[in-house]
This record gives structure tokens, sequence and C-alpha cells, in this order.
């Protein structure tokens, strides 16, 4: 499938002379690095969250694949389930046990579970915008309804022991400001979490200054920020590149706390690939933020499939080559996370990992081909020599589109690399914009 790649793993003289005269002419827009000699804590698995994707029938989806894909995250509030219309439409209660279904198997394997209060009132994807009743305007604009709404809900979080995470999706400031004094002051210490925008944090959008001057003003800031990242994969901002430090600076100069971030939505429907979810990945990895993967399925399909990275004959679940991606980050990549950087032209990036005697390195591009290098700096920090040679095993993670079944990663081999200067570098033979890797060395 690529055989510049296979050559390159097979024959090792022309590999490593192939590398010298590759770094001799690699421009940095092309170079992601690893640094082993910073030490980056414990990896705790933060992008393995999903946005729907769970069934609201119990251990529908056998538990290895929620382990597997290290399952820590969870968003949902019954959205586009069947006969399930929401409080606005008179089927809160079935909704509710979908909803209680999905924190319960997030419960099950020890995640955080993110409700999506929008969901239960009704306004989702499958409404008529045009019949919605909006809290705090029109047919309810004394909040008649929407408190309640919000007593109800409230009841039943209680009640079912729900009181790990509360989400507010705001319509209006005056909505957010009035459920965020309510549950704050029925729900005393249960973080919530806002605004969810669809857009990324930035200074030029008018909702987003007026709302942090707003939650500023009477009091009602989240206590976890989070918003989307579902905008064109050729934008250079919609990248936690550009929103981390954006909304870091926007909360400094707005006198607001910097918490928690989390990202609700993640990766683009064409970025549903093992390619460019290990990019995202390293993204979250260095910024210290968690994600949820974003699902583009609909219907019933979409409280399925674990957000599109699972896929079924019949009843028989099965992975796709994205969970596979999943699987090799949550169960592989053990030990202590290193430096890294993602190659300056931002479509290259990797994460690497320290463990017992091994470093594995998991790179992805988003959505791009070419040829990219791999840096790897300072190998003394392992205690081995500044110059010599390694030999390097290659996993490919393969994709044949979210219906496609995949085993584990292919082994491709052992390379020999000769390096010095205390740096290992060699090339990623990019030949389709779906496929990825992960490297593995010795020491």
């Amino acid at each position: 499938m690529f055989p510049s790649l296979l050559l390159s793993l097979l024959v090792a003289t022309a590999a490593t002379a192939a590398v010298v005269d590759l770094e001799s002419r690699q421009s940095a827009s092309q170079i992601t690095t690893v640094d082993l000699s910073v030490n980056w804590g414990t990896p705790i698995r933060r992008a393995s969250g999903v946005l729907y994707g769970v069934p609201s029938t119990a251990n529908q989806i056998p538990s290895s694949f929620y382990t597997g894909m290290g399952f820590n995250y969870l968003s949902a509030g019954g959205a586009q389930f069947v006969n399930a219309t929401g409080w606005i439409y008179g089927g809160y209660t079935s909704r509710f046990q979908d909803v209680l279904s999905n924190f319960n198997t997030a419960r099950q394997f020890g995640a955080q579970f993110v409700l999506k209060m929008s969901d239960l009132w009704g306004t989702d994807g499958t409404q008529v915008a045009a019949t919605a009743v909006y809290p705090g305007v029109g047919s309810d604009a004394s909040f008649t309804e929407f408190n309640a709404y919000l007593t109800q809900l409230v009841s039943d979080l209680k009640a079912h022991g729900m009181t790990s995470n509360i989400k507010s999706m705001a319509q209006y400031l005056a909505m957010w400001s009035h459920a965020v004094n309510f549950l704050r002051t029925n729900l005393p210490g249960v973080p919530i979490m806002g605004p969810a925008f669809a857009g990324a944090p930035s200074t030029s959008n008018t909702w987003w200054t007026s709302f942090l001057a707003h939650v500023k003003a009477d009091g009602t800031a989240p206590d976890v920020y989070s918003w989307h990242h579902e905008g064109s994969s050729t934008d250079p901002t919609n990248d936690l590149q550009s929103s981390q430090p954006t909304m870091v600076s926007m909360l400094n100069s707005a006198g607001l706390a910097i918490g928690e971030f989390i990202i609700d939505e993640y990766a683009n429907a064409n970025e549903q690939n093992p390619g460019s979810t290990a990019w995202w990945i390293a993204r979250f990895e260095r910024f210290n933020m968690s994600g949820l993967r974003g699902n583009w399925l609909n219907g019933a399909n979409l409280q399925d499939f674990l957000a599109g990275i699972l896929w079924k004959s019949g009843n028989t679940y099965f992975a796709n080559g994205i969970w596979q991606v999943y699987d090799y980050y949550a169960n592989s990549m053990t030990g202590f996370r290193v430096a890294t950087t993602g190659s300056t032209d931002r479509l290259m990036d990797n994460f690497a990992v320290v463990g017992t005697n091994i470093v594995r390195i998991l790179v992805g591009g988003r959505l791009v081909t070419g040829t990219y290098s791999l840096q790897i700096k300072n190998l003394s920090a392992l205690g081995l020599p500044t110059s010599g040679t390694i030999q390097v095993q290659t996993r490919q993670f393969s994709f044949a589109g979210t219906t496609g079944q995949e085993g584990a990663p292919t082994a491709l081999g052992l390379v020999s690399h000769t390096y010095s200067g205390n740096v290992l570098s060699f090339p990623i033979f990019q030949t389709d914009t779906v496929t990825t890797w992960a490297f593995e060395f010795n020491f």
C-alpha cells in the first residue's frame, strides 16, 4: 500500500542514507519533534471523550470497546432519541431515562458525564425552531416554564445521584444567569460547564466578549469553559494552538479565573480518520485540555457506535481504524509524557511517552500528504549515548472508512537509524490523508 515507507523499513541501509539526505533539506515547517529530557507527567487520556455515541440500552456495546479506547468523558442529553422529545414537547420523562442510562454507562467505566441541559429541554436538532419555546422570551418571558423544568431536573438529578457535572447552554444571557443562579442554589458545589459555543474564543466575536463581560458582572462564570472545534481543517485558528492562549488572554482581560478547558466537540466530519485523530490527540496532550470526539452520525446512529469509532455487522460490534488509534493511545502509551512540538505548518504532530525501557511516539497528520520528519532530541536523557544506531519499529494504522473493520496496527518491521549530536531523525512518508503511524524503540 505504501511502497516508499515499506522499502525504507525493510532495507535498513537505504533508509539510513535517505534520512541523512532528507534532513539536510527539510524545512522547519515539516518537522515535528520530541524532547526526551522534558517530563510532562502521567498520561490521563485527555482526548478519549465522546459526544453522544452511547446507546440507551445498558451494555449494548461490549465493555472491551469502552476500556479499549480509554473512555473517560461523555457529553449527552438525549438529542434525537426516538419518541423522546424533551420537556417542551412532553417527552421529558422518557428522554431523562435515556440520559440516566448514558450516565450509568459513564459511571460504570469511571468516565465524567457532562449533561447537555438544552437537549433535555427539547431544543435539539430534531426540533422545529419556529415552534420551540425558549426561556426568558416569548411565551416563557417570566421563566415560569423554565423554572418548572429546572425544578424537575434538580429533583431527578438528586434522586439518581447525578451530581458529577452540569452543563448550561446559553440561548440568551438572561437565561444563562437565571439557570446558573438556580443550579448553584439548588445543587451547591456541582460544577457548571459552558458556554459550549460552536465557535472558538475570539476577541472579534461579540458573543464571546459579551458573554465574558456579562458573567463577570453578575458572578455567573462557569467553573469549566467549553467550546467546539468543528470548523475548516484548513483554518489555522481552528486549533487548540490558537484557541487555548486566546481563551487565557480573554479571561485575564475580563478579570476571570482560569480553570479547566474542555472541548465539547472536536474534529469535523472529514477528520474522522486515524491520521487526524492522532493529530488532535497530540494537541490535547500538549495543551493539557480534555476533549470529546465530534459525532457526525444522526438519528438513532447518533446514540450508538461511540461517535463513529465502531460499527457492527448484525448485532456484533467491531472496531474501525479510528478505534485502534484510541486503543493504542489508552493502553500502550503509558509511562510519562515528554515534550513535543508540531510542525510549523500545523499539519503534522506527535504525542510521545517514555515507558519501561521503551519510547512510543504516535504521529498524526491533519489531512495532509507529503514527506515530514520526526526529530527526537536528547536521547542521553534515557542513558543512551549521544551518537550511535537505534532500531525503530513502525506500526501502521490503516482506515477503510467508518464502517470498515480494522485489526490492531500492523507491525512493519525494524529499521536501523544512525544518529549523532544527541538527535535521531527519520522521515514520515505521508502518502494519503488518513493512514497514520506509531514509532517505537527500546533503550
